[in-house]
């Protein structure tokens, strides 16, 4: 009987450090243990994991985008701009660029509804330089990610030419590549990674047909 009790107990301390060492494991994040980098831009359920100011350019079907990060998770704020001072997009280190194509349009009243997917692309500039003036310069630098994206707009007109922009976007990640912030090595999510943007804004239109518009919009990207 003691000796059933005493091997009883052995088990017992054995699931005990099997569960302990489980829970340390899961502690490491696989691609920081695997290969020496940290991962960045992936926070916990519902929390943000990056934010952005940024410009649309539409002209007909077709709608580019552009901007810079404003915040993203793992990495201070500071560290997103080569100026401290100065935090525009001519001093931001994370930029992005997309291209996406209308596939769907409803009007009714004041309100204009759009859908349309495409690919979006986070570039890092050891060297910043973009310029709003120039939506070429956003997709300067080292591709450090890439996604699939269908956003879905709804535009409330409050002028003739003006309107109000909320916009609801869906991201799936399909590619991450290192790169080096301030002699470390990051890497922003992984493949498969999902995000879900919200964004809001100013609409614009500077052409009746075919139909030509910017919009000015401030988003959030959460975890879904």
């Amino acid at each position: 009987m003691v000796r059933g009790t005493a091997s009883m107990n052995g088990s017992v301390r054995l699931i005990r450090l099997a569960v302990v060492l489980a829970t340390m494991l899961c502690l490491v994040p696989p691609a920081v243990a695997a290969e020496g980098r940290s991962v960045i831009g992936m926070p916990r359920q519902g929390e943000s994991a990056l934010e952005f100011l940024g410009r649309s350019d539409q002209d007909g079907p077709t709608v580019t985008h552009y901007g810079y990060l404003t915040h993203l998770f793992g990495l201070g704020d500071a560290a997103l701009f080569s100026d401290l001072t100065t935090r525009t997009e001519a001093t931001a280190r994370f930029t992005f660029s997309a291209s996406t194509t209308l596939t769907a349009r409803h009007e009714v009243g004041n309100m204009i509804v759009t859908a349309a997917p495409g690919t979006l692309t986070i570039y890092f500039n050891d060297t910043p330089g973009s310029d709003f003036t120039q939506p070429g310069s956003f997709a300067g630098g080292q591709a450090i990610a890439t996604f699939s994206v269908r956003y879905h707009n709804i535009l409330n007109v409050q002028a003739p030419n003006e309107g109000i922009a909320t916009a609801v976007a869906d991201l799936v990640q399909l590619s991450a590549s290192a790169f080096t912030l301030n002699g470390r090595h990051h890497r922003l999510g992984h493949q498969g990674f999902q995000l879900r943007v919200r964004a809001t804004g100013q609409g614009t239109r500077t052409h009746v047909d075919p139909v030509k518009a910017f919009f000015l919009l401030g988003a959030q990207a959460i975890v879904p």
